[in-house]
């Protein structure tokens, strides 16, 4: 059911439109006048506002081109007895979706309501995905393959609660990103995110980094000084590579996860915080749990949920779609791979994982010659980048093979879809409407090019 404001002075009018809107289907509220109608939007913002120009105080149509913009970002249906071609331009110009003329024809207007629907559904549709594949790309953890939307999806449905999430994967896979994501994802995206490295703190600093300390609490302590758990309140602590974090810590990381208090080193009274824990750590904490090097209590505290970053020999689909990404990003000039490049990166296993195809987009766009026409990345420029290969092309001039118009349009062509694909979220019937290809030759396109 959709939502309708209907706008117009004419209690005859409201009756009647309201009553054979909602006989469609639509869930209409009225106001009957301009202030009104603010106010009911406001309140609770419409999927499409119908507007009758000439409405109280002023009762003049130039004077209701004003009230348009209040309504954004649905779509709005102007109606005026008044009608005239400057005045239907004049209420495009103020932001009107479209314009009809009182006496309002049902067949026109029934039409005009489900264009306009479809549009704020389509608009909906677009704002969610660009956020979602917004966030994904930001978050590295872009990919149209089953493993990443597995994990988007648990993502989504484990951020907004208070577990603790225990993140596990091979070192590159992006689990700080998904910490992050967490973070944002949760009614916590307003408070810290704070990061710590358990493995990089000496172990006699890492109850002071952690906890704080008091002045005169040990040599080197000139001042108190919070902790990163109290820099943290309210919003989420990242616990990275939780595996090295030391035995001692350990107990009293446990004690904090019980009932969130803590102590600071020199102090004798304890403190509580509020923060969501989020623990990673590329080892197999279950082992180390076996030979007594983690303790097993505090593994099952951190446990709450466990999430895993695939790598990518598991998602070979992606590696294509994150080259690509990482390539526009690498440089604000006009960038593509050639088709070698293309089968040079599906075909290499990538043991450093997201982060080293990362680094190694960019530094082969660093290297890859500069035309007019942009640059042109190839097998070569990424075989040196990740140490496989020479310098391509070092001292003469490109000795490049030229490429058939084949090999430029198929180059072109996949570009072009991973695009697409990223712009709308990776929602097929989307791409394909944007690309101007039915569903299916889309899906057997992305077949042949190793994309589904």
């Amino acid at each position: 059911m959709s939502g309708i404001l209907l706008a117009d002075d004419e209690p005859a009018f409201q009756r009647l439109t309201g009553a054979w809107l909602r006989g469609l289907g639509h869930e209409v509220r009225v106001a009957g006048d301009g202030d009104a109608a603010k106010a009911a939007f406001a309140e609770k913002p419409a999927d499409l506002v119908l507007l009758d120009l000439a409405m109280p105080p002023h009762h003049d149509p130039e004077a209701g081109l004003a009230l348009i913009p209040a309504f954004a970002p649905a779509p709005v249906v102007v109606m005026t007895g008044h009608a005239d071609h400057a005045l239907a331009l004049k209420a495009i110009d103020a932001g009107a979706w479209d314009f009809l003329a009182k006496p309002v024809d049902p067949d026109l207007l029934r039409v005009v309501v489900a264009r306009a629907m479809e549009r704020a559904r389509l608009a909906r549709e677009l704002a969610e995905l660009k956020a979602q594949a917004g966030t994904a790309e930001d978050m590295g953890l872009a990919g149209a393959s089953a493993p990443m939307q597995a994990l988007r999806e648990l993502i989504r449905r484990v951020a907004p609660t208070r577990l603790p999430v225990l993140v596990l994967g091979p070192s590159g896979t992006g689990k700080e990103l998904v910490a992050r994501a967490l973070h944002e994802a949760s009614p916590r995206a307003g408070k810290p995110l704070v990061p710590v490295h358990c493995g990089a703190i000496p172990a006699e600093l890492l109850e002071s980094e952690l906890f704080g300390h008091l002045k005169g609490s040990f040599t080197g302590a000139v001042a108190d000084r919070p902790g990163l758990v109290e820099t943290a309140e309210g919003g989420t602590l990242f616990l990275d590579e939780i595996g090295e974090m030391p035995a001692v810590m350990q107990v009293k990381l446990l004690r904090f996860l019980a009932d969130g208090s803590y102590q600071p080193v020199g102090a004798r009274t304890p403190k509580t915080a509020d923060v969501r824990i989020v623990a990673a750590t590329h080892r197999d904490l279950a082992a180390r749990v076996a030979d007594g090097s983690f303790r097993e209590d505090l593994f099952y505290r951190l446990k709450g949920v466990v999430l895993r970053t695939p790598p990518l020999d598991e998602r070979p689909g992606d590696v294509a779609l994150l080259a690509a990404l990482f390539l526009r990003r690498a440089t604000d000039a006009a960038a593509r791979f050639t088709p070698e490049a293309m089968r040079w990166l599906a075909s290499r296993n990538w043991p450093g994982n997201v982060r080293e195809l990362r680094a190694a987009v960019e530094c082969a766009s660093a290297l890859a010659p500069r035309s007019a026409t942009g640059i042109l990345v190839d097998a070569d420029d990424l075989a040196f980048a990740v140490g496989e290969g020479s310098l391509p092309n070092s001292g003469a001039p490109s000795a490049m093979r030229p490429q058939s118009l084949e090999e430029e349009l198929a180059a072109l062509e996949r570009l072009r879809i991973v695009q697409a694909l990223e712009r709308t979220g990776h929602n097929h019937t989307h791409t394909a409407r944007e690309l101007g290809l039915s569903r299916v030759g889309l899906l057997k396109k992305l077949d042949r090019m190793g994309l589904r």
